[in-house]
């Protein structure tokens, strides 16, 4: 019997392995002729080495179906075995059609499904795959179409510029959005979770974002301390993770700890959180808080060593208007001196040095986080401890555009699909 049984099982994966073989025929004789028009030298429109892509599908309508990596190696394999024709290894990264099938299905491990394909490597039609340079320039329609627009030439913003002044498409926003209209984040009171590491506040703990929080990124709308800590987290990951010079000079204040409803009902746990973050400077640290006053964000960067508070409000506002504020950060910075025990002149000893920085400044009732969050960019990306009263002389200019608040909200939408938050 045992001898049967295990006959009826090889026979059953046989059977099983026999369907897949014939489903895979199927597919490639269906792509057989855009496979061999495009094998001939259709390799050559790819740069060499790995590049983001975007994949699409051409049945039962033309569409972008996802996101991933795009291997073009000499030789290269799929899972040991030869590249189909016409095709090339891809990895795929995000999903934007839940029901989309792959053009050949991955018969190692049974996938039919992109979206069970994340993360792993499947072969598609070299005709149906565009670098991230050539899919707005040559089939971003559908895209254009949705921001009521139809222009070309679209590329990503650079992550450590400026953006050109061009055509500006807000690629990874309509993609975040697309995902979340097509993940159980569509109904109200969704939410996802991000963990925020020990080094990133002093502590560990979990980011909560709601559907609400993604909606006034793509509505342009003011933003909650959910977002403004992604960010954070984004900065910390792409920025200082792995480098020990700015992970050493820069470091963050949690605004959930530390914020105006908080210093005046806690003021004890307020001050007792800064000090201990303070405590754990080596060096002079500049540590960026932002400061949410109950309507309006602003950035304090204090470097605690020194004595020295950097104030940079994008409405040109005074700190003298944030008392229970200043006084927080004086106290905090006297109790640190009197831990460790320093020795200052007596003429400086009840004085904090504060200094008004002329940063750019908004125009509306509705940019200050996204002015927040730009500030402590180019602070980390100037890589200075001191901030010049003037502004950095890089970024000097009397407002911020438009397109350069767009561009920190890519970077924003880029995390989350590069995170998988949101993974249908």
């Amino acid at each position: 019997m045992e001898t049967l049984q295990a006959l009826q099982a090889q026979v059953l994966q046989l059977q099983k392995d026999n369907e897949r073989y014939r489903c895979m025929e199927k597919c490639s004789s269906q792509l057989k002729e855009t496979s061999e028009k495009a094998s001939i030298n259709c390799q050559n429109k790819f740069p060499e080495g790995i590049s983001s892509c975007q994949l699409y599908l051409s049945s039962p309508t033309y569409r972008l179906v996802g996101k991933g990596k795009v291997h073009n190696t000499s030789g290269d394999l799929l899972h040991h075995r030869p590249l189909p024709d016409g095709h090339l290894k891809v990895s795929v990264d995000v999903v934007l059609d839940k029901e989309a099938l792959l053009p050949i299905p991955d018969i190692v491990s049974e996938t039919t499904l992109l979206r069970d394909a994340i993360g792993s490597f499947v072969a598609w039609p070299l005709d149906l795959i565009f670098i991230d340079d050539e899919v707005f320039a040559q089939g971003s329609q559908q895209l254009s179409q949705k921001i009521g627009s139809r222009q070309k030439n679209k590329r990503d913003l650079p992550v450590t510029s400026l953006p050109k002044k061009r055509a500006f498409v807000p690629r990874y926003q309509i993609s975040l959005e697309t995902l979340v209209d097509s993940s159980d984040m569509a109904t109200a009171g969704a939410i996802r979770s991000l963990d925020m590491e020990e080094d990133i506040f002093g502590y560990s703990c979990t980011e909560t974002i709601g559907k609400e929080d993604l909606e006034h990124i793509f509505r342009h709308q003011e933003l909650g301390v959910g977002v403004i800590h992604t960010y954070i987290r984004f900065l910390y990951d792409n920025f200082m993770r792995g480098n020990d010079q700015l992970s050493n000079r820069f470091r963050f204040v949690s605004s959930s700890l530390v914020n105006k409803a908080l210093i005046c009902r806690e003021p004890d746990s307020c001050r007792e959180y800064l000090v201990k973050r303070f405590m754990a400077s080596s060096t002079n640290n500049l540590y960026l808080w932002p400061y949410n006053s109950g309507c309006h964000w602003l950035l304090l960067a204090i470097d605690p060593l020194k004595e020295v508070v950097y104030f940079l409000n994008s409405i040109d506002g005074e700190w003298t208007n944030y008392p229970d504020m200043k006084q927080l950060v004086d106290t905090s910075i006297k109790v640190f001196r009197s831990q460790r025990q320093a020795r200052v002149p007596r003429t400086k000893s009840s004085n904090i040095t504060w200094i008004k920085v002329q940063c750019p400044l908004q125009r509306n009732g509705i940019d200050c986080g996204y002015f927040v969050m730009r500030f402590m960019r180019e602070i980390i990306n100037m890589n200075q401890i001191e901030i010049p009263i003037t502004y950095f002389d890089e970024y000097k200019c009397a407002h911020y555009t438009r397109l350069q608040l767009e561009q920190i909200k890519e970077e924003l939408c880029q995390y989350f699909i590069e995170k998988r938050l949101l993974s249908i």
